[in-house]
C-alpha cells in the first residue's frame, strides 16, 4: 500500500498529501520509488477526509504499478519457458557471473538438472505460480528419491526450494515476471530444514583434546591450535601466509580461503574468505611462538628460508602452495581414534571457539567478529550453544541478584 504522508504549511495546517509507493527493483536490487503529492481535498469532514485520500493513493497506487510492469516488459515473455530462462539467463548470466565458488556452481547444477527434470522442456516461466511450487515441494516430500531410492531429507528439499525460488526471483528482479510466486506461499508451506545440531568441545574435553595433540607432530598442532583458539574455518587456516601475522600486535590476519576445486589444475581454488570480508583476529603468544618454532623446522628441513608470501601450512615439496583442503580432515580423523576422544571435525573446533569465548564472558558481538559472520543472527543460529554447567551458572547469577 502506498505511504501517505501529511504536507503542512508554517502555521502547522494540512495543506496536501504526498503519495510514495515502491513499484519493483532495479537490477542490483535497490527499490524503486514513485512519488506525487496532491492537495487537500476541500469541504470534507476529517473521516471523510482521510477516507478519500485513502483512496487516491490506491488508485495511483496502482496506475503507477501498472505503468511500470508495462515499461520494463520483456518482448516475448509471455513464451520463454522456464528451461529456457534456466539455461539461457539465470544460469549464463547469475550462476556463471565469475563470483560464485566451483562448489557453489557445481551445487547449483545438481539442483538446476531437478527441477528441470520435474518441470520439463514446456512449462512456460509464467506458468509457475504458487500452486505450482506447492505441488514441487509436495513432490519432493512423498516422491522424489536419491539415487539409492532413499527419500530426500528436509535439508535436501528446503536447498531444491531455496534454488527454484533464487530462479523465479531472479526472472521477477529482471522483469520476465511480475513477482516471485514462492512468496504467496505461508511459512507453514515452505519446507524448512531440520535444525542441526552443532557439535563443540565442552572446556574438560577440550583440556583433554590439547593434552593428547601434544605427542603429535608440530605441524598439526600448530593447525589445530589456530583453529581452536582463534576460531578459523578450515580453509581460512589453509590459506594463511607467513605475511599475514603481525608479531607486534600478535594478530593473525585472515584475507583468503583454500577450497576444493576438480577443474583446476591443482584441484584447489585460493579466492576470498566466504563472506568476501578481511578480518584481524588475536594470536596467543603461546600460539605465536608455536608458529615461529614451526617456521624455523620446516626452513632448516627445506634448506631455505621462506618469502612472506610462502604459506604457513604448506606442502612438504613445496612452501608457495598450501595443503590440500582434505589433509586436516584426514589428520583428524585418525588423531581422534588413536586417542579415543569425541567424534569432532576441524569445523568443529570453530564451534569449539566460539562457545569457549562465550562461556569466558565474550559476548555475542565479539564472537561475532572473530568468526567472520556478517551479521550476529548467524552467530546466534549455530554458536550460542550453552553447557549445562554454563546454564546453572546463568540460574544462580539470578538467584544472587534477586534474593
Amino acid at each position: 500500500m502506498a505511504t501517505i504522508l501529511e504536507k503542512k504549511n508554517k502555521a502547522g495546517q494540512i495543506t496536501g498529501y504526498k503519495f510514495m509507493v515502491c513499484v519493483g527493483r532495479d537490477e542490483m536490487y535497490k527499490q524503486i520509488w514513485r512519488t506525487c503529492t496532491i492537495k487537500r481535498p476541500e469541504g470534507l469532514t476529517p473521516a471523510k477526509e482521510r477516507k478519500e485520500v485513502a483512496r487516491q493513493a490506491d488508485a495511483w497506487e496502482q496506475e503507477q504499478k501498472a505503468d511500470y510492469a508495462r515499461s520494463h516488459a520483456k518482448e516475448g515473455k509471455d513464451k520463454i519457458t522456464l528451461a529456457t530462462f534456466i539455461e539461457d539467463h539465470w544460469w549464463k548470466d547469475h550462476v556463471l557471473d565469475g563470483k560464485h565458488t566451483p562448489s557453489s556452481i557445481s551445487f547449483f547444477g545438481y539442483m538446476k538438472d531437478d527441477i528441470l527434470s520435474y518441470f520439463g522442456p514446456k512449462k512456460r516461466l509464467n506458468q509457475i505460480d504458487a500452486e505450482a511450487v506447492k505441488r514441487y515441494i509436495k513432490f519432493l516430500n512423498t516422491e522424489a528419491t536419491t539415487k539409492q531410492g532413499k527419500p530426500y531429507s528436509a535439508t535436501t528439499i528446503q536447498h531444491h526450494f531455496s534454488t527454484l525460488r533464487n530462479i523465479l526471483e531472479y526472472a521477477r528482479r529482471f522483469h520476465y515476471i511480475q513477482s516471485d510466486p514462492c512468496q504467496d506461499l505461508s511459512q507453514k508451506e515452505k519446507p524448512r530444514r531440520n535444525s542441526k545440531k552443532v557439535d563443540f568441545l565442552e572446556a574438560a574435553d577440550a583440556k583433554a583434546f590439547m593434552q593428547c595433540l601434544e605427542d603429535e607432530p608440530l605441524f598439526w598442532r600448530c593447525f589445530t591450535n589456530v583453529l581452536i583458539t582463534c576460531g578459523l574455518r578450515r580453509g581460512e587456516c589453509i590459506g594463511l601466509q607467513w605475511c599475514d601475522i603481525d608479531a607486534e600486535k600478535l594478530t593473525l590476519h585472515i584475507v583468503r580461503n583454500v577450497t576444493i576445486d576438480k577443474t583446476s589444475p591443482e584441484k584447489i581454488r585460493i579466492g576470498d574468505t566466504k563472506t568476501g570480508e578481511e578480518r584481524t583476529v588475536p594470536l596467543s603468544s603461546h600460539v605465536y611462538e608455536m608458529l615461529m618454532n614451526l617456521k624455523r623446522e620446516r626452513e632448516a628441513l627445506m634448506g631455505i628460508t621462506f618469502a612472506p608470501t610462502a604459506f604457513i601450512f604448506s606442502r612438504q615439496s613445496d612452501p608457495q602452495k598450501p595443503i590440500y583442503p582434505t589433509e586436516p580432515t584426514r589428520f583428524m580423523r585418525k588423531f581422534i581414534a588413536r586417542h579415543n576422544l569425541p567424534d569432532v571435525s576441524p569445523h568443529d573446533l570453530r564451534h569449539t571457539a566460539a562457545t569457549l569465548a562465550l562461556e569466558s564472558g565474550a559476548d555475542l558481538k565479539q564472537v561475532q567478529e572473530l568468526l567472520g559472520h556478517k551479521d550476529a543472527s548467524t552467530t546466534l543460529s549455530f554458536y550460542a550453544g550453552v553447557t549445562e554447567e554454563a546454564q546453572r551458572r546463568a540460574v544462580e547469577g539470578i538467584e544472587r541478584l534477586i534474593r
